[in-house]
């Protein structure tokens, strides 16, 4: 069975890249355009991880991140600025970096985390 990431992201050119990267590498891809659809998501389906683009506002990422830290989903965050919290299911990546360091990232964060569990 593939791990499935919600990818969120209102990105009309980067998100379906990004999410065609996801889908390649082996990933069952959940895309979302909103913060509340996340939510919803997250209420009735089990997910991996959890991929933020740094195009969701900063006070909607932390919604997610703390939704998904009560539930024990790693999150991804992509984010040049590098502006992180101190939750340690949290993930910082610069999406400049490419794909595979962002690829590295989520297999090593969702390694971290089944290992935790």
């Amino acid at each position: 069975m593939r791990p499935s990431v919600l990818s969120i992201s209102a990105e009309r050119v980067l998100a379906p890249i990004r999410n065609a990267v996801l889908a390649h590498a082996g990933y069952g891809v959940i895309p979302v355009s909103t913060v509340d659809a996340a939510l919803r998501i997250l209420r009735i389906r089990h997910v991996c991880a959890i991929v933020i683009a740094n195009s969701v506002p900063v006070l909607e990422r932390r919604r997610v991140c703390s939704e998904g830290h009560n539930k024990r989903i790693p999150s991804v965050v992509l984010d040049p600025y590098d502006q992180r919290d101190e939750d340690e299911s949290e993930l910082h990546v610069n999406p400049l970096d490419g794909p595979e360091a962002f690829l590295d990232a989520l297999a090593s964060l969702m390694q971290r985390d089944h290992r935790h569990a």
